[in-house]
C-alpha cells in the first residue's frame, strides 16, 4: 500500500509524535510506503525520519492526494498539533486513529477559537442538535474533563471517515455508542524506542543512566509526561516520603514539564524533598528515555481521563520497569501482574503508600513486574504488531 499519514513529529512536544514515528516505521518495515503529512509550523528534527521517509506540509497533499492507496490520520484533542487535519479527515476520507476519546478541544479551538462560531456550532448542531454556548461555559468550570466526555464532539469526523481505530475497548463502546454505524477497530497503543536511540541492552543502558544522575546505590521512583494536576503528584510524592523514613537512600525523578498553572516545585518544597526528588524539565524524546531507564518503579496515576490510553506506561513497561497505574477503564487491557493498578480512590494515597513501601523490601517483587510488563509489551504492542493490525483494518474495509 502506499499511506499518507498525517501525524504530528519530533520536535513537537506530544507522545502522539512517538506514536506516530514508531507506527509509520512500523507500518514501513512491513514493505508499505509510507509518507507523512504534517503542519506547516515546524521542520521535524529526528535525522532517522527525515531520511527514511518523504515528509511534506498539508498544503501540498490535495495535488497528491490521488497516489495513495489509503489516508492515515493520527488525531489528538489538541488543534495546535492536529487542528490541521480536521478539514482533510471530511474533504479525504480515510482511518481516523482516535489517540483521545475526545476531540472536543481541538474542534472548538480550530472553529470558535479562531472567530469562526458558525463552524463550531455546525458541530454542536450535528452532534447533539442544539447550537449554543452551553457547553463552552460548563468547559470554563472544573468538571471541564467530564463534560467533554460527555461531548466528544468527534460524531462528524467519525461519520466521514472509512474506519475508526481506538487503544481500547472503552473508547470503542463510546465510539459506537455515539456513531453506531462506524468500523470500528481496537489496536494497542505501539510501544518502540525513539527512532534512532542506541542499540544496547536496556540493562546496559540502566547502569549508565543511574550513573549519569548520581543514583547508582539509589532505590529510584519516577513518573513521567507533562504534568497536570490529574496525575496527582503531590499524592505520588507523599507516598513516596513514607518510604523514603524508612529507606533515606531513595530518589523519585519527575521526568518532564508541569503546565505553567501546577506549581509543583513549590509542592517539592512544601513537603520537605529538594534533596531526593529530581525535577527535570522538559526532555526530548531520547534524552526522555534515557532518563526513564534509571527507574527501579515508575507511577503513573490519571484521574479523570479522557478516554485514551496513556503512552507513558506502556514506554515504563517496555523499559523493563515495574509500572503502577491507575485502576481505569483505558488501562483494563493491561493486566495486574504486568502491572500494578491502583484505585483511584478516598483510599488511594494509603494504598499506594503500601505498595511502595513493599516493593522498596522486595526487590524480586518488583522485577517480576517488570519482566511480566516487557513481556506483555513484546507480545501485543510493538509497533510492528499494531502497524500489521492497522494494515489489515484498512485492507479489511477498502
Amino acid at each position: 500500500m502506499r499511506i499518507a499519514f498525517f501525524t504530528s513529529l519530533a520536535p513537537i512536544r506530544s507522545a502522539i509524535s512517538d506514536i506516530g514515528e514508531g507506527l509509520a516505521i512500523g507500518m514501513a518495515s512491513l514493505g508499505h510506503t509510507v509518507d507523512l503529512v504534517i503542519d506547516d509550523n515546524y521542520t521535524p528534527d529526528n535525522p532517522v525520519i527525515v531520511e527514511q521517509f518523504e515528509i511534506y506540509d498539508y498544503h501540498q497533499f490535495e495535488s497528491r492526494a490521488d497516489t495513495y492507496d489509503a489516508i492515515f490520520y493520527s488525531m489528538a484533542d489538541h488543534a495546535g498539533y492536529h487542528g490541521y487535519m480536521l478539514d482533510f479527515v471530511h474533504r479525504y476520507p480515510g482511518y481516523l486513529m482516535l489517540n483521545d476519546l475526545t476531540l472536543h478541544r481541538c474542534i472548538m479551538a480550530a472553529t470558535l477559537g479562531k472567530g469562526d462560531a458558525q463552524a463550531y456550532f455546525k458541530e454542536l448542531d450535528y452532534a447533539y442538535g442544539f447550537a449554543d454556548m452551553r457547553v463552552v461555559d460548563q468547559l470554563n468550570t472544573s468538571l471541564a474533563n467530564f463534560v467533554i466526555l460527555d461531548y466528544p464532539l468527534f460524531d462528524r469526523l467519525v461519520d466521514s471517515s472509512k474506519g475508526v481505530i481506538v487503544h481500547n475497548h472503552h473508547a470503542g463502546s463510546h465510539v459506537l455508542d455515539k456513531c453506531p454505524t462506524a468500523k470500528v477497530r481496537r489496536v494497542p497503543m505501539p510501544y518502540s524506542l525513539p527512532p534512532g536511540f542506541p542499540d544496547i541492552p536496556l540493562e546496559q543502558l540502566r547502569t549508565q543512566e543511574r550513573a549519569r544522575l548520581d543514583v547508582v546505590d539509589d532505590l529510584v521512583f519516577g513518573s513521567f509526561g507533562i504534568f497536570v494536576p490529574d496525575k496527582h503528584l503531590e499524592t505520588c510524592l507523599r507516598a513516596f516520603a513514607h518510604v523514603a523514613q524508612r529507606h533515606p537512600q531513595v530518589k523519585y525523578i519527575l521526568g518532564g514539564p508541569a503546565v505553567p498553572e501546577y506549581d509543583l516545585a513549590g509542592h517539592i518544597r512544601d513537603m520537605g524533598l529538594e534533596g531526593q526528588v529530581i525535577l527535570t524539565g522538559w526532555l526530548n524524546p531520547s534524552e526522555f528515555v534515557h532518563t526513564m531507564a534509571a527507574l527501579d518503579v515508575g507511577i503513573h496515576l490519571r484521574y479523570p481521563h479522557i478516554g485514551g490510553t496513556p503512552y507513558t506506561p506502556v514506554r515504563l513497561m517496555g523499559l523493563d520497569i515495574c509500572t503502577i497505574v491507575s485502576d481505569i477503564e483505558p488501562l483494563e487491557e493491561f493486566p495486574q501482574g504486568a502491572c500494578i493498578k491502583v484505585m483511584p480512590d478516598e483510599y488511594q494515597e494509603d494504598t499506594l503508600t503500601t505498595m511502595l513501601e513493599y516493593l522498596a523490601d522486595h526487590p524480586d517483587f518488583r522485577k517480576q513486574i517488570a519482566h511480566n510488563g516487557q513481556e506483555f509489551m513484546n507480545r501485543y504492542h510493538t509497533a510492528e504488531v499494531v502497524a500489521q493490525q492497522c494494515i489489515e483494518f484498512m485492507q479489511e474495509i477498502g
